[in-house]
């Protein structure tokens, strides 16, 4: 494995804005900067021993690492809720609310374990950008095709909604989608996030950040905080957004930089990517702490010296803003292996860690990727290795998105290419594996858009399974 990223920071600065109460969301009215140092050093960070700045977990610093608990703390809901908006559920993982659109085409998955899942199908009428499937009920026979019933609203199009990767969904199930440059086809609104109404499936823009062309990684809501965390790949911030549109923080790996407010980076936006090594994709927030994978290298630009990495940071405080005093390279993926575009969370200290494969800034391809498996022990995450292996003939065709559906005898579900390749059917879509692992020859395929002749390769994107009324937390994967 390649070393290390020596002496990475000596010392952490970042400044609060405060704005001014004429000044409007882009930050350029601020005042009152506050500028505060870290005395923590983060230095001497290697691959085998990463830094151990943290913030606090469950004691001991082994199994679960847990900051937020759901049960007997203070200022949470004695009937099992959570601070915010949060249920216990979505403490414990999940992806958000269920929405509950009022369509009659809609009213078969109401109550029903579904997944919705964000793609870009070429050459469709109509043009479909996000699909919804019921996933419920015994699980069919594995490895062949399963024509999972599905739901589109009219107006989910790439006309309406743009191509699109990064989603998630607030705990009264509205569902948020992000605009990407992964697919080839740049976005013609490349700043701005839309959302969808939970009962009507109206399209509205929720927010529009500085963007003018690389558009974003991935998004995640925070029931804590209450608000939405989403990485821009042009500056390199992960920005906090409200509910309301307005910018709570902005948070810079390269520079450890954070903003109470928009920020007013010189020169941005300026149409380029952010530099390779300083670029969040996957954003999951988690027991106190937002997780993210930074985009250190794909196949078209390799870094001698790192391969891609996740790293943590812990909040200030209930509001979700980032402390970059606690900023921690958690680990490296594999050598050569692209970028991590997707994280899924249990309880228990269970990582699931999806990566996409791309060649370069905006070029996408197959069949290098995978999803692993991370358990926090000791104070670590340990990889499990790749336990659940996506794809048939070509075994590494995950194609970046991750969740799971919190059953005792649940599965994990991947976004994938070439799921079945010609034996007989070609099954480009979705990847369910039971808890534990597997390949095919134990999972679920369903083909995204029901046609199984012809190659959908590069086409999907993420993947999130909302839960009906709220659940137990998930057990730990057995096997």
């Amino acid at each position: 494995m390649r070393m290390a990223i020596s002496s990475f920071f000596a010392v952490a600065t970042f400044t609060l804005s405060a704005c001014s109460p004429d000044g409007g969301s882009d930050g350029s009215d601020a005042t009152s900067l506050i500028t505060f140092t870290a005395s923590e050093t983060m230095s001497s960070m290697t691959s085998s021993e990463p830094n151990d700045t943290t913030a606090s977990t469950n004691g001991d610093d082994t199994g679960i690492k847990f900051d937020i608990e759901a049960h007997d703390s203070a200022g949470l809901d004695p009937d099992g809720g959570g601070p915010g908006s949060c249920r216990t559920s979505e403490i414990y993982g999940a992806s958000g609310g269920f929405p509950a659109f009022t369509d009659p085409a809609y009213a078969p998955f109401l109550e029903r374990k579904i997944a919705i899942v964000t793609h870009s199908l070429q050459g469709q009428a109509p043009n479909y950008v996000l699909t919804i499937f019921d996933i419920d009920g015994a699980p069919p026979p594995p490895n062949m095709n399963y024509a999972a019933p599905r739901y589109n609203h009219p107006s989910w199009t790439v006309e309406t909604l743009g191509p699109i990767f990064g989603l998630t969904l607030d705990s009264e199930g509205n569902i948020y989608v992000a605009p990407t440059s992964a697919y080839f086809t740049p976005p013609t609104q490349p700043g701005t996030i839309k959302r969808i109404d939970h009962l009507t499936g109206a399209i509205s823009d929720f927010v529009t950040l500085p963007n003018s062309g690389p558009a974003f990684g991935n998004i995640n809501y925070d029931c804590v905080s209450e608000t939405i965390y989403a990485s821009n790949h042009e500056d390199g911030r992960i920005y906090q957004i409200e509910m309301d549109g307005t910018i709570r923080s902005t948070y810079h790996h390269g520079t450890m930089n954070v903003t109470m407010g928009a920020a007013n980076d010189p020169g941005e936006p300026n149409g380029a990517f952010a530099p390779l090594g300083q670029r969040p994709w996957a954003v999951q927030s988690h027991a106190g702490r937002l997780y993210y994978g930074l985009w250190v290298e794909h196949s078209g630009g390799t870094d001698p010296a790192r391969e891609n990495e996740v790293w943590s940071v812990a909040y200030f405080d209930a509001a979700g803003m980032p402390d970059p005093s606690t900023a921690k390279y958690e680990f490296s993926l594999p050598a050569d292996s692209p970028p991590v575009s997707d994280l899924s969370f249990a309880h228990t200290g269970w990582m699931l860690v999806a990566q996409r494969t791309m060649y370069g800034d905006n070029q996408t391809s197959a069949h290098q990727s995978t999803t692993f498996e991370y358990d926090y022990e000791g104070g670590t995450w340990v990889s499990q290795g790749t336990t659940y292996i996506v794809g048939e003939i070509l075994p590494y065709s995950a194609a970046g998105g991750v969740d799971h559906d919190f059953k005792p005898d649940g599965y994990v579900w991947m976004t994938g290419d070439a799921l079945d390749f010609y034996t007989p059917d070609v099954v480009y879509g979705l990847q369910g594996t039971p808890y534990g692992g597997g390949g095919i020859e134990v999972s679920t395929l369903i083909d995204l858009d029901g046609e199984i002749v012809n190659q959908d390769k590069t086409t999907l994107g993420d993947v999130e399974l909302p839960i009906p009324g709220d659940v137990d937390p998930v057990p730990p994967p057995v096997g």
